[in-house]
């Protein structure tokens, strides 16, 4: 009688398991879900569909604006035509948020994606075998954070640089000039993959926390959509606090982090990009201690 002896890779080596060898265990899981794949092709679509399609309503728009003003000179004085920085104040946008125009959707379902990568697990119980290949438990969260941070940037990042290829000869179809060297259209560009990587951290440590993709996806949705509305309808009440809450929400402090102009009354975008990583903070640092300590 033969005898075969099997051994994993690892201990053929001689080696130890590794952090990459989990993140490559990790990518592994993530890109061969056929679900996952178009999920992510329809999220690219969206967003850059979105994006073109606002484009072309604010290029029109802003003409129509700046046509509007002609004339606008007081009697006896020659007719002025409205310049676009004053067209663009008085729709209440920037050049430069059009490479983000389309941010909204991918930040819904990049971040509902990012909650089911591990509740998934478990609601279906793969999550012990995961923690058994695993035992620091740690070490998984962060491949799979790794693995979300990096395609939610790419991804958020490859759409806004369509969205602005597409939008440079819309606007100059309605005589308005838009590049890549408009002032902050490159940084719009490189933030926004960031404020997407970060809706999905905080989407990871909800499917952690919660253990529930529907619980998950509903906190996810009131965090990052009703808590701004509900706070802007404390605005309603008297005191400076409630005027100012506000600003603090993640949507808002992340929607700030992503400009480039001083607002008076308003926090700075360094302090919104610092107050969205303690929302992160806020939400990942009670999901590893849960998944330390939990019964899995």
């Amino acid at each position: 009688m033969s005898t075969t002896t099997i051994s994993s890779p690892q201990r053929a080596t001689g080696g130890s398991l590794t952090f990459a060898g989990v993140l490559r265990s990790e990518w592994i899981k993530f890109r061969s879900l056929r679900s996952t794949q178009l999920l992510l092709a329809f999220t690219f679509l969206a967003v850059a569909g979105i994006g073109i399609f606002v484009a072309w309503v604010q290029a029109w728009t802003v003409q129509g604006v700046m046509q509007s003003g002609m004339g606008m000179g007081m009697p006896g004085e020659p007719s002025t035509t409205m310049t676009l920085d004053q067209a663009q104040e008085a729709l209440g946008f920037n050049l430069y948020a059009i490479p983000n125009a389309g941010l909204q959707i991918g930040i819904l379902i990049l971040g509902a994606l990012a909650v089911m990568l591990i509740s998934s697990e478990f609601g279906t119980g793969m999550i012990r075998s995961t923690m058994t290949a695993v035992p620091k438990r740690l070490p998984a969260f962060f491949a799979k954070a790794v693995v979300l941070v990096v395609v939610s940037y790419v991804l958020t990042l490859l759409a806004a640089i369509v969205t602005t290829l597409v939008a440079i000869p819309i606007f100059s179809a309605y005589g308005v000039e838009l590049s890549f060297g408009t002032d902050g259209v490159v940084y719009s560009i490189l933030m926004g993959g960031l404020y997407v990587a970060g809706v999905s951290l905080i989407g990871l440590s909800l499917g952690t926390l919660l253990r529930s993709s529907a619980g998950g996806i509903i906190v996810l949705v009131v965090v990052f959509f009703l808590l701004d509305v509900g706070t802007q309808l404390l605005t309603l009440l008297p005191g400076e606090f409630w005027k100012n809450l506000n600003q603090y929400v993640p949507s808002v402090a992340g929607g700030r982090m992503l400009e480039i102009t001083e607002k008076a009354a308003f926090i700075t975008p360094f302090a919104g990009g610092m107050i969205f990583v303690g929302w992160i903070l806020l939400f990942m640092i009670p999901a590893l201690i849960s998944l330390k300590t939990r019964d899995v």
